[in-house]
């Protein structure tokens, strides 16, 4: 039997919100058009490795804070439910 966090992180990632509030999205499509430049900058130089490892990095984090940021909404709901 899972748990009541595996049931709603299930729920979650199914019915997820992924788009940005407006006033996100350029600051998200600079930093985005940066990080391509960098990346394609060390590939130039020879460093593939690296930039596949940074690349891989960035998508770990990326995951680690949505995981985080679920936990922090499921703590709110449940302290909330509590009142």
């Amino acid at each position: 039997m899972e748990s009541l966090f595996e049931a709603l992180y299930s729920y979650a990632l199914k019915n997820r919100f992924d788009t940005y509030s407006l006033r996100d999205q350029e600051e998200r499509q600079e930093t985005e058009k940066m990080l391509q430049i960098a990346m394609e900058e060390l590939e130039t130089q020879g460093m593939s490795d690296a930039a596949q490892r940074i690349k891989d990095g960035y998508s770990i984090l990326h995951f680690l804070n949505q995981r985080g940021a679920f936990w922090a909404g499921l703590n709110i709901g449940l302290e909330m439910h509590q009142l």
